[in-house]
């Protein structure tokens, strides 16, 4: 591997044992085989199971992939907040790490690249209960009011963003963020990045299951929403604070 890295992938783990092996090998077929100077980094969050063990077996044969092993049980947020912030890529490819989406899929959203700072894939059909359907349509929603514009799915798992867009709004998210997908997207929505949405596939979980379940799930999304306002209401701040515009320096934002 050169010594600049170009793509960092970048993902949270907690106890998918049955899933994590295919999903590595997937992305090193599909991403890393096809694209030079990648990284692989995937936090575990103290998974109970054989996450761990088998990643770091994986990692012994790969120099491209680097695990991570929390000290602490901190949740999916901190973890992806964690793995982001461990990135050398000039562009970062989040992803999680329920094998839910079609790695493949990835070229999608690269091919989009000249044209946006972030580009998030958009679950056509979704295949999740209807309770986190619900969820995702309040989020939506939400995220719509405080930005002004519509985004379709500013908390899916496969999204693709310069690293310069995260620099940018790493100030301004909390390291245990409940909610790091969202506050990114509403971020550079509010601060002039040039968005972009590309339809990708959604998958049913292959095993295991949501580590979110329906009460714990609905006391999670209010102290998102909070977390959610208080990210606006920084942004604003933030921007009242500076002479500088909102834009980043990319042209045709």
């Amino acid at each position: 591997m050169d010594a600049v890295t170009r793509l960092s992938v970048v993902m949270p783990a907690f106890n998918e044992a049955d899933s994590i092996e295919q999903l590595v090998l997937d992305l090193e077929r599909d991403v890393v085989a096809l694209h030079r100077n990648v990284e692989v980094i995937v936090v575990d969050d103290c998974s109970t199971d054989e996450t761990l063990a088998l990643l770091l077996g994986l990692a012994r044969a790969r120099s491209w992939l680097r695990v991570v092993a929390a000290e602490r049980n901190a949740g999916h947020g901190p973890s992806v907040v964690r793995a982001v912030d461990l990135a050398g890529g000039e562009w970062i490819f989040q992803l999680d790490s329920d094998r839910q989406f079609v790695v493949s899929e990835f070229s999608r959203l690269w091919a989009r690249r000249d044209e946006a700072d972030l580009v998030l894939g958009v679950r056509v059909r979704r295949k999740d209960p209807l309770h986190r359907l619900v969820l995702s349509r309040t989020v939506q929603v939400a995220v719509s009011v405080l930005t002004g514009r519509r985004l379709s799915d500013a908390n899916v798992p496969f999204r693709l963003f310069r690293s310069d867009v995260w620099a940018d709004l790493r100030p301004l998210i909390p390291t245990e963020a409940l909610a790091p997908s969202i506050l990114t997207a509403v971020g550079a929505a509010v601060r002039g990045w040039r968005v972009a949405e590309v339809p990708v596939s959604h998958l049913p979980r292959p095993a295991g299951t949501a580590s979110l379940r329906r009460i714990r799930l609905l006391r999670f999304s209010l102290r998102g929403l909070v977390e959610l306002a208080a990210f606006r209401l920084a942004l604003a701040r933030a921007h009242a604070r500076t002479d500088e515009p909102a834009v980043m320096p990319f042209e045709n934002h």
